[in-house]
């Protein structure tokens, strides 16, 4: 019996593919859920068809060889219904699951009729000279129903003609040419079987085509470790950067303090002081980096808008700079527009913050010759539209280097620039500060010769006229006040206690939560409270829930917290503190909080304030034609500078 050579084979083939592929651990995705039906209904459906050909062969037992052909039209109706379902997975793979899911099920219900129509239908068999073959109503509804999931194959996969080089199409190319192969062998030799062994060799291409379990698994174990090995080196070199840049100001603060300690030279022991004050807030500026690149990421930085005067904020920068040139050679050139307007309402902190960085970006990396701080403006009915630029004469940026400049914990050359301070933070804050006031940034540089950094910001324009802020140097004096400072560390206490004293208050504290509701329920009487968020066992939230259970307490107590992250105030005093401060302590904001909540006032400056409410974020983007106008108008400006400057020489 030669011709069941390749329906044996076929059976071999699909028992092979059954044991290899569920012996192995495998991805439970939609794809190879329909694979595994599709091997076991191939490998089931060449048993069969063997089992007829070798009873014809043998017996000629008409009732079995009919009887078992309902199964063998009913396996390929299911095989070629399943293969489409395939095509049409990859084909909308995630897209509209809820509709997948009840077409299927109508395509089930359909299915599940034909196989009903097929086993109830009649067909004719003929056997001769080793040819068999039938006809009738049973084989046709085969045919059309096979014909009509083929057909849909064929239109769910044209339908993604995108995606055609997927190869998980490869099947459905490699059915196409098979078919016309089996009609040619098929018309030349009857008595050959090669459908089964054909449907088993598209189901051994399928297996290489779906994702391969093995492969998968590998390739997402390789991903995870490298994830964690690059996680693991940023880490490294991140406490590396940040093990030299805070032990520089470190080193200055611990051994200027050797110093003032071992001094009686008062003028050596204020100019130590001094020095020990510059370098505390060095360290300050590298921790506050670090926060605002974390509350960036976390999504946690706000818009905060209000007035302000733009040009008192360009010039209060200009003196900053000034000093940080300190005695480099650098000649800071400023020209800002005459039609800036007197006041625009925005986020004032922000902005200062972006071109801070800029500018300290410049003075580091430049050692003579001059920094140019120019702002443009055009002005429209609501909107002011800055420009902002900043250039310099200082190293410059190599090409290759220019799109790492915004990346965290990056700088240009940082094995030749190691003598210079800095976290590589400032530039990745920048960007992320003005995209987020929908601002652009855009850079550019000439290695050895310089660098221009410019800035599209737009600002609200508001008619109202900012009013000067008054600024009161009178002593202020709380000698009748008495204030309770709670803390766990001495040191704090301490520092918190100096701070206080210039305001003469009757300072009483105590280094835990329980102590201070101890004295409380003692009938301790204080006018202010300041509390320590992170002490042990009873935190200060905890403290204060518990001294407000205390009957007639009443004492206005502040959250004193190192914990600075931006929207913590909000939440402290959603929790019942009636103010928030951070450490270090800013004596600014520890004059608006003592003002607050001993003598009932909110604010300490007058400051005109607009009917929108400041905290509401809305941001216009610039466009390109926006920066095309700025720059035409920046040229004209600065044309106009140099004509005037001709004239007065």
């Amino acid at each position: 019996m030669p011709n069941l050579y390749l329906p044996g084979a076929s059976i071999l083939l699909s028992l092979f593919l059954v044991i290899l592929f569920f012996s192995r651990k495998r991805q439970k995705n939609k794809d190879t859920k329909i694979f595994q039906f599709m091997i076991v209904i191939q490998l089931l459906e060449s048993i069969v068809e063997t089992i007829i050909y070798y009873i014809a062969y043998t017996s000629n037992n008409m009732f079995f060889i009919i009887f078992l052909n309902n199964f063998v039209c009913s396996f390929y109706v299911l095989w070629v219904w399943l293969f489409y379902r395939y095509l049409f997975y990859i084909a909308y793979e995630n897209k509209h699951k809820y509709k997948f899911k009840k077409l299927e099920k109508f395509e089930f219900v359909l299915n599940t009729i034909a196989i009903v129509i097929i086993f109830l239908s009649p067909i004719n068999i003929m056997n001769e000279n080793g040819v068999m073959y039938s006809y009738g109503m049973k084989p046709n509804v085969t045919y059309i129903i096979c014909a009509i999931w083929f057909l849909c194959s064929i239109i769910v996969t044209l339908t993604n003609i995108k995606n055609l080089n997927n190869k998980k199409y490869i099947p459905l190319w490699t059915l196409l040419s098979l078919a016309g192969i089996i009609f040619a062998i098929r018309t030349i030799d009857p008595s050959i079987i090669i459908i089964p062994f054909a449907l088993t060799f598209i189901n051994l291409v399928m297996y290489f085509t779906i994702e391969n379990p093995d492969v998968k698994m590998i390739n997402e174990l390789e991903l995870a470790k490298n994830m964690a090995e690059k996680a693991n080196r940023a880490k490294s070199d991140f406490l590396s950067s940040m093990s030299h840049e805070i032990r520089t100001p470190l080193n200055a603060i611990v051994g200027l303090s050797e110093c003032i300690k071992n001094s009686d030279d008062i003028e050596e022991i204020h100019e130590d002081a001094n020095d020990v004050v510059m370098a505390s807030n060095n360290l300050l500026e590298i921790v506050n980096g670090i926060l605002d690149i974390s509350k960036i990421e976390a999504d946690k930085m706000e818009i905060i808008e209000s007035n302000y005067n733009p040009i008192e904020v360009f010039k209060e920068l200009t003196t900053i700079t000034e000093t940080r040139i300190g005695e480099k050679e650098i000649d800071l050139r400023c020209n800002f527009a005459e039609d800036l307007p007197n006041t625009l309402y925005g986020d004032k902190g922000k902005l200062k913050q972006i071109i801070t960085n800029m500018l300290s970006n410049a003075v580091k990396y430049t050692e003579k010759g001059h920094i140019d701080f120019n702002v443009n403006c055009i002005n429209e009915k609501d909107k002011c539209k800055l420009q902002i630029i900043i250039s310099d004469t200082g190293k410059g940026i190599k090409p290759e280097q220019m799109d790492k400049i915004f990346n965290k914990f990056e700088r240009a050359e940082e094995d030749k620039n190691s003598t210079i301070e800095g976290t590589g933070l400032g530039l990745a804050i920048t960007k992320s500060l003005v995209e987020m006031m929908g601002g652009k940034i855009l850079v550019h540089s000439t290695y050895g010769q310089g660098s221009k950094f410019t800035v599209f910001l737009e600002q609200k324009y508001s008619k109202v006229e900012e009013k000067a802020k008054v600024v009161k140097d009178e002593k202020i004096s709380y000698s009748d006040k008495k204030v309770l400072i709670v803390d766990d560390n001495k040191l704090n206490i301490k520092v918190a206690s100096k701070v206080l004293s210039e305001f003469e208050f009757n300072i009483d504290s105590a280094d835990s939560g329980f102590s201070a509701i101890e004295k409380i329920e003692n009938n301790e009487h204080y006018d202010i409270i300041f509390m320590d968020i992170m002490m042990p066992k009873l935190s200060g939230v905890e403290t204060l829930k518990k001294l407000k259970e205390i009957d007639n307490f009443n004492t206005p107590i502040v959250a004193l917290t190192a914990d600075a992250m931006e929207g913590k105030s909000t939440k402290y005093i959603e929790v019942g503190f009636n103010d928030y401060l951070s450490k270090p302590i800013n004596k600014q904001e520890l004059k608006r909080v003592l003002n607050k909540c001993l003598n009932g006032n909110i604010e300490i400056e007058e400051e005109s304030t607009p009917k929108e409410d400041p905290h509401i974020h809305r941001v216009i983007p610039i466009t390109d034609e926006d920066i095309e106008m700025l720059n035409k108008k920046l040229t004209e400006d600065l044309a106009r500078v140099k004509k005037q400057e001709k004239k007065d020489n």
